[in-house]
C-alpha cells in the first residue's frame, strides 16, 4: 500500500490519527504499526528490518530501517536480489540499482571512516525520504543501511492530500514541497540521526553470526560502467545519459 512498511494497515493508521485528535492514548495503535524481523534466506545476506511510528505535528510519521549484512569486502555492483522499497515514483528499489543509481559503495580502504556521499534522498512527488549508509563490522563483516522515513499525513479520511500523493496513479502525480530532510528531523527530533542507533548488541550479534561467511558465485562479477543510469543531485536522482542530465528521478520523463 503506497510501498509502505508491511506492519502498515490503512485501518490502523486512520484509527491512531482520530484517537490523537480525540486526545487519546495512541501507543498500543502505534505499536500495531512497528515491526521487527530477521531473514537469512539470501545465500548473499542476512537482512534485518524493523520499522516504527510516531505522531508529530498532527501528521503519522513512518520511520522502515532494512539492515543488509554482508561478508566483507563488498563486491560492487551488488548483483544480489535484495529488494527495499523508496516509493512508487521512484525506480530505486532493490540492490542491484545501487550501480545504476551511482550510489557509492565503499572500498575496503574508505569503509573504516565512510560517511554517505548522497546523504538524504527525498522524492519529489510524495512525503518520503531515504538514506543509505555503510558500516564495517571487523574484516569479515560490512553493513548496508537502508533507513527510509515517510510522512503520511493526518489521516481524516482517505482523500487526505499526503495520503492521495501516495497512492495516485501516474497520470495525478503532482510535485509536493518539502525540505530536505524534514521527515528525518521530525521523526527522530534531531537533524543529527545516527543511522547505527537502532541496532542493539544482540541485533548485531545475531547479523554476525547469520551472515554468509562467503560471497555466492553470481555476485562475484566485474564492475560495470553505466552509460545510462540515475545519479544524486542535491537529494534528488536525475537521469544520465553519457554524462548529460536528462529527466528527473523518477519512474516516467518529463
Amino acid at each position: 500500500m503506497g510501498r509502505t512498511p508491511p506492519s502498515f494497515t490503512s485501518t490502523i493508521f486512520f484509527m491512531a490519527m482520530k484517537a490523537h485528535r480525540q486526545g487519546r492514548p495512541t501507543t498500543a495503535l502505534l505499536r500495531l504499526l512497528s515491526h521487527k524481523t530477521i531473514h537469512d534466506t539470501s545465500d548473499a545476506f542476512v537482512e534485518l528490518r524493523t520499522s516504527k511510528a510516531r505522531i508529530r505535528n498532527g501528521s503519522l510519521l513512518l520511520r522502515d530501517q532494512r539492515v543488509f549484512m554482508f561478508s566483507a569486502p563488498l563486491r560492487p555492483p551488488l548483483t544480489v536480489d535484495g529488494r527495499f522499497e523508496f516509493c512508487r515514483h521512484n525506480v530505486f528499489t532493490n540492490l542491484d540499482d545501487l550501480g545504476f543509481c551511482r550510489i557509492h559503495v565503499p572500498s575496503p580502504d574508505e569503509i573504516n571512516d565512510y560517511v554517505s556521499k548522497e546523504g538524504v534522498i527525498y522524492c519529489k512527488y510524495c512525503h518520503t525520504e531515504i538514506r543509505i549508509d555503510f558500516k564495517s563490522y571487523g574484516k569479515a563483516r560490512t553493513a548496508m543501511f537502508v533507513t527510509r522515513w515517510m510522512d503520511v499525513g493526518e489521516g481524516r479520511d482517505v482523500d487526505d492530500v499526503k495520503w492521495k500523493f501516495r497512492l495516485a496513479s501516474r497520470t495525478e502525480w503532482e510535485e509536493v514541497s518539502f525540505a530536505r530532510g524534514s521527515i528525518c528531523a521530525a521523526f527522530e527530533g534531531t537533524d543529527d540521526f545516527r543511522f547505527d542507533s537502532l541496532l542493539t548488541e544482540q541485533d548485531e550479534m545475531d547479523l554476525c553470526i547469520m551472515c554468509p561467511l562467503t560471497w555466492p558465485e553470481s555476485a562475484q562479477v566485474p564492475d560495470h560502467d553505466w552509460e545510462q543510469g540515475y545519479e544524486v543531485v542535491d537529494g534528488k536522482m536525475v537521469f544520465i545519459d553519457n554524462g548529460a542530465e536528462r529527466a528527473c528521478f523518477c519512474i516516467h520523463d518529463d
